[in-house]
């Protein structure tokens, strides 16, 4: 009887054990059957024997892509669509109750560039403004910035262009006891060259022929100015109307 149980137990080892290695066999079988469907290793134990098998492929092989057939497709238009019109009473609605239809402010960009930097974000707004021809314009500076003055004196007789800058006080600003920027012109032809920050530019005229000076082009001076000084533009004589005076910066 012992030596009968112990048969029996050592045949039911026997055959588990066989059922065991033919479950291994099928499944590695089945894995090399689809070799590119796989490719992340794991591995089992089934005791004594240990077995792996690879699964779930992320990268083609040689790690090239195939866009014609990963790529997204468009989807085919429907031929032939049926449109349900709009109700009639619905379109009435929407002429007298606009508002009902309209998209909340709140749903809407709040900026104008979205897509913004932080850096574009943060950047002071730029404006430009000019007197053209005779006259006199005012500008009080809004914050700390640079300023740029673009100007043209065009005359064919006495004419005369100021610029004058004035701090918070009312007081005004010299620079080596002038202006901040002073033009007189005599004539179409003289040398007369103007005067910024009390200093002459003398590129500011050009000899367009033997004894006849003109303007030089894209005249341009550049300072900074603090918030609440105030610049005061003048143009006046006998300047012709093409004249400017422009003014831009981050300060207005």
């Amino acid at each position: 009887m012992i030596s009968q149980r112990y048969s029996t137990g050592k045949g039911l080892i026997l055959k588990s054990g066989h059922n065991a290695w033919i479950a291994l066999f099928l499944s590695v079988a089945v894995f090399i059957v689809l070799p590119e469907l796989f490719a992340a290793k794991i591995e089992f134990d089934i005791f004594p024997a240990t077995g792996t098998f690879n699964v779930e492929k992320l990268n083609p092989s040689g790690g090239v892509v195939d866009l014609e057939n990963s790529q997204q497709t468009s989807a085919s238009e429907v031929s032939n669509p049926n449109v349900t019109p709009v109700p009639d009473f619905i379109s009435r609605i929407a002429a007298e109750f606009p508002h009902i239809f309209a998209l909340p402010k709140s749903s809407q960009p709040v900026s104008s560039v979205p897509n913004a930097t932080i850096p574009e974000v943060m950047r002071p707004p730029f404006s430009e403004t000019a007197l053209e021809g005779k006259g006199e314009k005012e500008l009080v500076a809004l914050r700390d910035g640079g300023v740029t003055l673009k100007l043209l004196l065009s005359t064919y007789a006495e004419a005369s262009m100021e610029v004058h800058l004035y701090d918070t006080d009312g007081a005004e600003v010299w620079f080596k006891g002038s202006s901040l920027l002073s033009w007189h012109r005599l004539d179409a032809s003289t040398y007369a060259p103007l005067q910024f920050k009390g200093t002459v530019d003398a590129d500011s005229m050009q000899l367009a022929q033997t004894g006849d000076y003109s303007p030089a082009e894209d005249l341009s001076y550049s300072f900074d100015i603090k918030e609440g000084q105030k610049l005061v533009l003048k143009t006046y004589g006998n300047a012709e109307p093409r004249s400017f005076i422009k003014v831009s910066g981050s300060a207005f």
